[in-house]
Protein backbone atom coordinates (compact mmCIF):
# COMPACT_ATOMS: atom_id res chain seq x y z
CA UNK A 1 0.00 0.00 0.00
CA UNK A 2 2.83 2.39 0.85
CA UNK A 3 4.47 1.87 -2.55
CA UNK A 4 1.19 2.30 -4.43
CA UNK A 5 0.29 5.36 -2.38
CA UNK A 6 3.68 6.98 -2.93
CA UNK A 7 3.54 6.31 -6.67
CA UNK A 8 0.01 7.68 -7.05
CA UNK A 9 0.82 10.85 -5.15
CA UNK A 10 4.02 11.33 -7.13
CA UNK A 11 2.16 11.10 -10.44
CA UNK A 12 -0.61 13.43 -9.24
CA UNK A 13 1.75 16.12 -7.95
CA UNK A 14 4.13 15.78 -10.88
CA UNK A 15 1.40 16.17 -13.50
CA UNK A 16 0.96 19.95 -13.24
CA UNK A 17 4.67 20.69 -12.87
CA UNK A 18 5.65 18.44 -15.77
CA UNK A 19 2.93 19.79 -18.05
CA UNK A 20 4.06 23.32 -17.30
CA UNK A 21 7.72 22.45 -17.77
CA UNK A 22 7.27 20.94 -21.24
CA UNK A 23 4.52 23.18 -22.66
CA UNK A 24 5.22 26.68 -21.36
CA UNK A 25 7.90 28.97 -22.72
CA UNK A 26 10.47 30.04 -20.09
CA UNK A 27 8.82 33.44 -19.57
CA UNK A 28 5.36 31.90 -19.03
CA UNK A 29 6.82 29.19 -16.83
CA UNK A 30 8.57 31.85 -14.78
CA UNK A 31 5.27 33.65 -14.19
CA UNK A 32 3.48 30.40 -13.30
CA UNK A 33 6.28 29.48 -10.90
CA UNK A 34 5.61 32.59 -8.83
CA UNK A 35 2.03 31.46 -8.28
CA UNK A 36 3.07 27.88 -7.57
CA UNK A 37 5.52 29.12 -4.94
CA UNK A 38 2.64 30.54 -2.91
CA UNK A 39 0.97 27.12 -3.02
CA UNK A 40 4.23 25.56 -1.81
CA UNK A 41 4.31 28.08 1.03
CA UNK A 42 0.79 27.04 2.06
CA UNK A 43 1.79 23.37 2.13
CA UNK A 44 4.86 24.20 4.21
CA UNK A 45 2.87 26.21 6.75
CA UNK A 46 0.28 23.43 6.87
CA UNK A 47 2.92 20.87 7.79
CA UNK A 48 4.29 23.09 10.55
CA UNK A 49 1.01 24.24 12.09
CA UNK A 50 -1.41 21.37 11.45
CA UNK A 51 -0.04 18.03 10.26
CA UNK A 52 3.28 17.57 12.03
CA UNK A 53 2.19 19.07 15.39
CA UNK A 54 -0.77 16.68 15.29
CA UNK A 55 1.61 13.77 14.64
CA UNK A 56 4.18 14.76 17.26
CA UNK A 57 1.50 15.22 19.93
CA UNK A 58 0.29 11.72 19.12
CA UNK A 59 3.82 10.28 19.39
CA UNK A 60 4.65 12.08 22.63
CA UNK A 61 1.41 11.95 24.58
CA UNK A 62 -0.70 9.37 22.83
CA UNK A 63 -3.29 12.09 22.21
CA UNK A 64 -4.68 12.51 18.71
CA UNK A 65 -6.85 15.55 17.95
CA UNK A 66 -10.16 14.80 16.27
CA UNK A 67 -10.75 15.10 12.54
CA UNK A 68 -13.15 18.06 12.99
CA UNK A 69 -10.43 20.00 14.83
CA UNK A 70 -7.75 19.00 12.33
CA UNK A 71 -9.83 19.64 9.21
CA UNK A 72 -11.12 22.99 10.47
CA UNK A 73 -7.60 24.31 11.03
CA UNK A 74 -6.65 22.99 7.61
CA UNK A 75 -9.62 24.69 5.93
CA UNK A 76 -8.75 28.11 7.34
CA UNK A 77 -5.17 27.72 6.16
CA UNK A 78 -6.35 26.66 2.69
CA UNK A 79 -8.60 29.70 2.43
CA UNK A 80 -5.73 31.99 3.48
CA UNK A 81 -3.49 30.45 0.82
CA UNK A 82 -6.12 31.07 -1.83
CA UNK A 83 -6.47 34.72 -0.82
CA UNK A 84 -2.71 35.33 -0.86
CA UNK A 85 -2.43 33.66 -4.27
CA UNK A 86 -5.25 35.81 -5.63
CA UNK A 87 -3.71 39.06 -4.38
CA UNK A 88 -0.26 38.20 -5.77
CA UNK A 89 -1.75 37.21 -9.12
CA UNK A 90 -3.55 40.53 -9.45
CA UNK A 91 -0.29 42.39 -8.84
CA UNK A 92 2.16 40.46 -11.04
CA UNK A 93 1.84 41.26 -14.77
CA UNK A 94 0.89 38.16 -16.74
CA UNK A 95 -0.87 36.38 -13.88
CA UNK A 96 -4.16 38.27 -14.02
CA UNK A 97 -5.63 35.79 -16.49
CA UNK A 98 -5.13 32.90 -14.06
CA UNK A 99 -5.66 34.79 -10.80
CA UNK A 100 -8.94 33.11 -9.83
CA UNK A 101 -8.17 29.64 -11.16
CA UNK A 102 -4.71 29.63 -9.58
CA UNK A 103 -6.07 30.83 -6.22
CA UNK A 104 -8.67 28.06 -6.12
CA UNK A 105 -6.11 25.48 -7.22
CA UNK A 106 -3.64 26.54 -4.53
CA UNK A 107 -6.28 26.46 -1.78
CA UNK A 108 -7.58 23.05 -2.87
CA UNK A 109 -4.03 21.71 -3.08
CA UNK A 110 -3.16 22.80 0.45
CA UNK A 111 -6.31 21.14 1.80
CA UNK A 112 -5.63 17.94 -0.12
CA UNK A 113 -2.03 17.81 1.12
CA UNK A 114 -3.06 18.10 4.77
CA UNK A 115 -5.97 15.67 4.42
CA UNK A 116 -3.70 13.15 2.72
CA UNK A 117 -1.18 13.34 5.58
CA UNK A 118 -3.97 12.58 8.05
CA UNK A 119 -5.27 9.68 5.99
CA UNK A 120 -1.83 8.09 5.59
CA UNK A 121 -1.21 8.22 9.34
CA UNK A 122 -4.65 6.75 10.08
CA UNK A 123 -4.13 4.10 7.37
CA UNK A 124 -7.13 5.06 5.22
CA UNK A 125 -5.40 3.81 2.12
CA UNK A 126 -8.45 3.48 -0.11
CA UNK A 127 -9.26 7.17 0.26
CA UNK A 128 -5.63 8.09 -0.36
CA UNK A 129 -5.36 6.05 -3.54
CA UNK A 130 -8.79 7.04 -4.84
CA UNK A 131 -8.14 10.76 -4.41
CA UNK A 132 -4.72 10.56 -6.08
CA UNK A 133 -6.03 8.51 -8.99
CA UNK A 134 -8.98 10.79 -9.60
CA UNK A 135 -6.77 13.86 -9.31
CA UNK A 136 -4.35 12.55 -11.93
CA UNK A 137 -7.09 11.44 -14.30
CA UNK A 138 -9.06 14.69 -14.14
CA UNK A 139 -5.97 16.90 -14.41
CA UNK A 140 -4.61 15.14 -17.50
CA UNK A 141 -7.98 14.76 -19.24
CA UNK A 142 -8.92 18.40 -18.71
CA UNK A 143 -5.51 19.57 -19.88
CA UNK A 144 -5.58 17.35 -22.98
CA UNK A 145 -9.11 18.45 -23.88
CA UNK A 146 -8.25 22.14 -23.56
CA UNK A 147 -4.81 21.89 -25.15
CA UNK A 148 -5.81 19.92 -28.24
CA UNK A 149 -9.42 21.01 -28.76
CA UNK A 150 -9.32 24.74 -27.97
CA UNK A 151 -7.22 27.81 -28.68
CA UNK A 152 -6.93 28.83 -25.04
CA UNK A 153 -3.70 30.37 -23.82
CA UNK A 154 -1.36 27.62 -22.61
CA UNK A 155 -0.95 29.20 -19.20
CA UNK A 156 -4.72 29.34 -18.72
CA UNK A 157 -5.03 25.75 -19.95
CA UNK A 158 -2.53 24.60 -17.35
CA UNK A 159 -4.17 26.62 -14.57
CA UNK A 160 -7.66 25.29 -15.33
CA UNK A 161 -6.46 21.69 -15.31
CA UNK A 162 -4.61 22.30 -12.04
CA UNK A 163 -7.71 23.80 -10.46
CA UNK A 164 -10.22 21.18 -11.62
CA UNK A 165 -7.93 18.26 -10.84
CA UNK A 166 -7.17 19.67 -7.40
CA UNK A 167 -10.84 20.18 -6.60
CA UNK A 168 -11.65 16.64 -7.74
CA UNK A 169 -8.96 15.15 -5.49
CA UNK A 170 -10.02 17.29 -2.53
CA UNK A 171 -13.65 16.27 -3.00
CA UNK A 172 -12.75 12.60 -2.61
CA UNK A 173 -10.97 13.26 0.68
CA UNK A 174 -12.86 12.97 3.95
CA UNK A 175 -15.45 15.73 4.33
CA UNK A 176 -14.07 18.60 6.47
CA UNK A 177 -15.80 20.24 9.41
CA UNK A 178 -15.65 24.04 9.54
CA UNK A 179 -15.70 25.33 13.10
CA UNK A 180 -15.78 28.90 14.37
CA UNK A 181 -12.51 30.87 14.11
CA UNK A 182 -12.05 30.45 17.86
CA UNK A 183 -11.16 26.82 17.12
CA UNK A 184 -7.86 28.08 15.73
CA UNK A 185 -6.96 29.52 19.13
CA UNK A 186 -7.79 26.20 20.78
CA UNK A 187 -5.72 24.33 18.20
CA UNK A 188 -2.73 26.59 18.75
CA UNK A 189 -2.85 26.28 22.54
CA UNK A 190 -3.12 22.50 22.32
CA UNK A 191 -0.19 22.09 19.94
CA UNK A 192 1.89 25.17 20.76
CA UNK A 193 4.95 23.28 22.02
CA UNK A 194 5.37 21.73 18.57
CA UNK A 195 4.02 24.51 16.34
CA UNK A 196 6.51 27.10 17.60
CA UNK A 197 9.78 25.22 16.83
CA UNK A 198 8.43 23.69 13.62
CA UNK A 199 7.14 27.03 12.35
CA UNK A 200 10.43 28.75 13.18
CA UNK A 201 12.24 26.07 11.24
CA UNK A 202 9.92 26.12 8.23
CA UNK A 203 9.94 29.93 8.17
CA UNK A 204 13.69 29.87 7.70
CA UNK A 205 13.28 27.19 5.04
CA UNK A 206 10.68 29.26 3.23
CA UNK A 207 12.92 32.30 3.22
CA UNK A 208 15.49 30.25 1.33
CA UNK A 209 13.27 28.20 -0.96
CA UNK A 210 10.40 30.63 -1.60
CA UNK A 211 11.46 34.19 -0.80
CA UNK A 212 14.83 33.84 -2.54
CA UNK A 213 13.29 33.01 -5.95
CA UNK A 214 11.22 36.19 -5.66
CA UNK A 215 14.49 38.08 -5.12
CA UNK A 216 16.27 36.30 -7.98
CA UNK A 217 13.45 36.88 -10.50
CA UNK A 218 14.09 40.61 -11.09
CA UNK A 219 17.85 39.96 -11.34
CA UNK A 220 17.39 37.43 -14.15
CA UNK A 221 14.24 38.56 -15.93
CA UNK A 222 11.19 36.33 -16.42
CA UNK A 223 12.61 34.19 -19.25
CA UNK A 224 15.85 33.27 -17.46
CA UNK A 225 13.95 32.96 -14.19
CA UNK A 226 11.76 30.34 -15.85
CA UNK A 227 14.87 28.32 -16.69
CA UNK A 228 16.22 28.80 -13.16
CA UNK A 229 12.98 27.51 -11.65
CA UNK A 230 13.02 24.59 -14.08
CA UNK A 231 16.06 23.27 -12.18
CA UNK A 232 13.93 22.82 -9.08
CA UNK A 233 11.15 21.21 -11.09
CA UNK A 234 13.49 18.61 -12.55
CA UNK A 235 14.02 17.51 -8.95
CA UNK A 236 10.25 17.17 -8.47
CA UNK A 237 10.34 13.34 -8.75
CA UNK A 238 12.75 13.29 -5.78
CA UNK A 239 10.41 15.35 -3.62
CA UNK A 240 7.39 13.45 -4.81
CA UNK A 241 8.93 10.13 -3.77
CA UNK A 242 9.94 11.40 -0.34
CA UNK A 243 7.12 13.75 0.68
CA UNK A 244 4.36 11.10 0.81
CA UNK A 245 6.66 9.04 3.03
CA UNK A 246 6.91 11.73 5.72
CA UNK A 247 4.52 9.94 8.12
CA UNK A 248 6.36 6.65 7.55
CA UNK A 249 9.85 8.06 8.07
CA UNK A 250 8.68 9.99 11.12
CA UNK A 251 7.66 6.76 12.84
CA UNK A 252 10.94 4.91 12.27
CA UNK A 253 13.54 4.80 15.09
CA UNK A 254 16.23 7.47 14.84
CA UNK A 255 19.28 5.13 15.21
CA UNK A 256 18.31 3.56 11.88
CA UNK A 257 19.15 6.79 10.07
CA UNK A 258 22.43 7.32 11.93
CA UNK A 259 24.04 4.07 10.80
CA UNK A 260 26.85 4.16 8.24
CA UNK A 261 25.01 1.62 6.12
CA UNK A 262 21.89 3.78 5.87
CA UNK A 263 23.87 6.94 5.12
CA UNK A 264 25.79 5.19 2.31
CA UNK A 265 22.52 3.87 0.89
CA UNK A 266 20.90 7.32 0.90
CA UNK A 267 23.98 8.91 -0.71
CA UNK A 268 23.97 6.22 -3.41
CA UNK A 269 20.30 6.86 -4.12
CA UNK A 270 21.02 10.57 -4.29
CA UNK A 271 23.75 10.08 -6.86
CA UNK A 272 21.49 7.77 -8.87
CA UNK A 273 18.70 10.35 -9.07
CA UNK A 274 21.14 13.09 -10.06
CA UNK A 275 22.86 11.02 -12.73
CA UNK A 276 19.51 10.02 -14.23
CA UNK A 277 18.42 13.67 -14.43
CA UNK A 278 21.67 14.82 -16.06
CA UNK A 279 21.64 12.00 -18.62
CA UNK A 280 17.99 12.66 -19.49
CA UNK A 281 18.73 16.35 -20.14
CA UNK A 282 21.79 15.50 -22.25
CA UNK A 283 19.69 13.12 -24.36
CA UNK A 284 16.98 15.74 -24.86
CA UNK A 285 19.63 18.24 -25.91
CA UNK A 286 21.33 15.86 -28.34
CA UNK A 287 18.02 14.96 -30.00
CA UNK A 288 17.06 18.64 -30.27
CA UNK A 289 13.56 17.97 -28.91
CA UNK A 290 11.37 21.00 -28.23
CA UNK A 291 9.96 20.64 -24.71
CA UNK A 292 9.40 24.18 -23.54
CA UNK A 293 11.45 25.28 -20.54
CA UNK A 294 12.96 21.80 -20.21
CA UNK A 295 14.75 22.18 -23.54
CA UNK A 296 16.20 25.50 -22.41
CA UNK A 297 17.63 23.72 -19.37
CA UNK A 298 19.65 21.13 -21.34
CA UNK A 299 22.59 23.53 -21.47
CA UNK A 300 22.84 23.17 -17.68
CA UNK A 301 22.55 19.37 -17.42
CA UNK A 302 25.55 18.93 -15.08
CA UNK A 303 24.64 21.49 -12.41
CA UNK A 304 21.03 20.33 -12.62
CA UNK A 305 22.11 16.74 -11.95
CA UNK A 306 24.17 17.95 -8.99
CA UNK A 307 21.15 19.81 -7.66
CA UNK A 308 18.88 16.76 -7.97
CA UNK A 309 21.37 14.60 -6.04
CA UNK A 310 21.79 17.21 -3.34
CA UNK A 311 18.06 17.80 -3.11
CA UNK A 312 17.40 14.13 -2.34
CA UNK A 313 20.05 14.03 0.38
CA UNK A 314 18.92 17.32 1.92
CA UNK A 315 15.22 16.51 1.93
CA UNK A 316 15.68 12.99 3.28
CA UNK A 317 17.71 13.98 6.33
CA UNK A 318 15.72 17.15 6.87
CA UNK A 319 12.56 15.03 7.22
CA UNK A 320 14.28 12.84 9.78
CA UNK A 321 15.41 15.87 11.73
CA UNK A 322 11.90 17.38 11.72
CA UNK A 323 10.43 14.25 13.21
CA UNK A 324 13.04 13.42 15.83
CA UNK A 325 15.39 16.24 16.82
CA UNK A 326 15.13 19.04 19.34
CA UNK A 327 14.20 22.57 18.37
CA UNK A 328 17.79 23.79 18.80
CA UNK A 329 19.15 21.14 16.43
CA UNK A 330 16.52 22.00 13.84
CA UNK A 331 17.26 25.70 14.18
CA UNK A 332 21.00 25.22 13.70
CA UNK A 333 20.49 23.12 10.57
CA UNK A 334 17.94 25.47 9.12
CA UNK A 335 20.01 28.62 9.71
CA UNK A 336 22.96 27.13 7.84
CA UNK A 337 20.75 25.94 4.98
CA UNK A 338 18.99 29.30 4.75
CA UNK A 339 22.30 31.15 4.49
CA UNK A 340 23.38 28.87 1.64
CA UNK A 341 19.97 29.14 -0.05
CA UNK A 342 19.93 32.94 0.05
CA UNK A 343 23.52 34.05 -0.37
CA UNK A 344 24.74 31.65 -3.05
CA UNK A 345 21.97 31.89 -5.72
CA UNK A 346 21.77 35.68 -5.40
CA UNK A 347 25.56 35.98 -5.54
CA UNK A 348 25.63 33.70 -8.56
CA UNK A 349 22.95 35.72 -10.34
CA UNK A 350 24.83 38.97 -9.66
CA UNK A 351 28.17 37.51 -10.75
CA UNK A 352 27.23 35.47 -13.81
CA UNK A 353 23.47 35.82 -14.40
CA UNK A 354 21.64 32.55 -15.17
CA UNK A 355 24.69 30.25 -15.28
CA UNK A 356 25.99 31.56 -11.98
CA UNK A 357 22.59 31.34 -10.30
CA UNK A 358 22.13 27.68 -11.32
CA UNK A 359 25.63 26.54 -10.36
CA UNK A 360 25.60 28.35 -7.02
CA UNK A 361 22.10 27.03 -6.33
CA UNK A 362 23.32 23.46 -6.86
CA UNK A 363 26.47 23.88 -4.76
CA UNK A 364 24.52 25.52 -1.93
CA UNK A 365 22.04 22.64 -1.88
CA UNK A 366 24.89 20.09 -1.77
CA UNK A 367 26.49 21.85 1.20
CA UNK A 368 23.11 21.91 2.94
CA UNK A 369 22.68 18.17 2.43
CA UNK A 370 26.03 17.38 4.02
CA UNK A 371 25.22 19.61 6.98
CA UNK A 372 21.81 17.95 7.56
CA UNK A 373 23.49 14.54 7.69
CA UNK A 374 25.82 15.88 10.39
CA UNK A 375 22.87 17.39 12.30
CA UNK A 376 20.97 14.08 12.31
CA UNK A 377 24.05 12.14 13.45
CA UNK A 378 25.01 14.51 16.25
CA UNK A 379 21.81 16.40 17.10
CA UNK A 380 19.93 15.96 20.38
CA UNK A 381 16.59 14.19 20.17
CA UNK A 382 13.22 15.55 21.25
CA UNK A 383 11.00 13.66 23.74
CA UNK A 384 8.97 12.41 20.78
CA UNK A 385 12.02 10.65 19.37
CA UNK A 386 12.59 8.84 22.66
CA UNK A 387 9.13 7.31 22.35
CA UNK A 388 9.51 5.98 18.82
CA UNK A 389 10.06 2.29 18.25
CA UNK A 390 9.71 -0.33 15.58
CA UNK A 391 5.99 -0.48 16.39
CA UNK A 392 5.60 3.14 15.30
CA UNK A 393 6.57 2.36 11.71
CA UNK A 394 3.48 2.41 9.53
CA UNK A 395 2.80 -0.77 7.52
Amino acid sequence: MIVASTASNAVFSLAVQLLGLVTLAPSAFGVFSLQYLVFALGVSVGLSTVSEPWLRTDLMKGHRSSWPDYSSALLYLSAATAVVTLVLSMIVPGLEVVAVTGAIAAGAGVYRSGARYHQVRTERWRLVLAADAIGVFVTVVVWAALFFATDLDRLLTLSLSWMIGGLAAAAVAQRPTLQRPRALVVWYRRHREHIVPLLKDSSLMDVGSIATPFAVAPLLGLADFGVYRAVSNVAAPVRLVLNPLRPVLAGAPLPTFRSVRRIVLVVALSIGFGAAAAVALLIIGSLDIELGSLTALTEYAIPTGLFVSANFLTLFYYMIARAHLSGNALLAGRIVQTVFAIVLPISGALAAQLSGAIWFYAVGTALSGVFWVIVVIRGRTSPAADLTSEDDLLP
